[in-house]
């Protein structure tokens, strides 16, 4: 019996143990990345390097089930597996070459942290501001992360208070009313991607 209240104890605190890295030094690591790569490739970066940067230092903080899934609305829970995939993976791709195109312009941007609220239990909504170099007006960016497990995911992402999520439901949902369906988003997706 003593052992196991011993037991019990360790895996109390090893579980407490582990460290959740809060929500804005995500956000803000991830942001400090961004600028630096932009900085150091200018604005005449190498595509396919920019692309690699993308995939392997910002695309891991997103959620992107859970952002393809709300993009999608309603129909997602009707959409086949196959379907599902070629939505992520067209999604994914057409947020890597929004986000490619944005690139250029962040070098010389500083950032500046607002704010974390709490939205929920594994909600939260970091503030923040970026000023582009030149000193303009300061554009408000802000981030929705939602805790999985150890980590924080970002699953939506607001530019001067326009959530992107919600941007693309409503495309979305044209495209998928002027094609009769999903595979015709699917296909606008991946055309849109190359």
């Amino acid at each position: 019996m003593m052992l196991l209240a011993v037991a019990a104890a360790i895996v109390s605190v090893t579980a407490s143990a582990k460290t959740t890295q809060p929500a804005d030094t995500v956000i803000s690591t991830i942001t400090e990345q961004v600028l630096a790569q932009s900085a150091a490739q200018g604005p005449a970066a190498d595509p396919a390097r920019l692309k690699a940067f993308i995939e392997t230092k910002v695309m891991p903080h997103l959620d992107f089930r859970a952002m393809t899934a709300r993009a999608v609305g309603p129909r997602w829970r009707s959409a086949t597996d196959e379907q599902k995939a070629r939505l992520m993976t067209g999604f994914e791709a057409l947020l890597i070459k929004t986000y490619a195109g944005a690139f250029a312009q962040a070098a010389g941007a500083t950032y500046k942290m607002k704010q974390t609220i709490a939205l929920d239990a594994t909600t939260v909504e970091v503030r923040s501001e970026v000023t582009a170099r030149g000193g303009r007006d300061p554009i408000a960016l802000n981030y929705r992360l939602v805790q999985q497990d150890d980590t924080w995911k970002i699953v939506d992402v607001s530019v001067l208070g326009v959530w992107l999520v919600a941007t693309y439901q409503t495309q979305f949902a044209q495209v998928v009313e002027r094609t009769g369906g999903l595979d015709g988003l699917v296909q606008a997706l991946e055309q849109k991607a190359r």
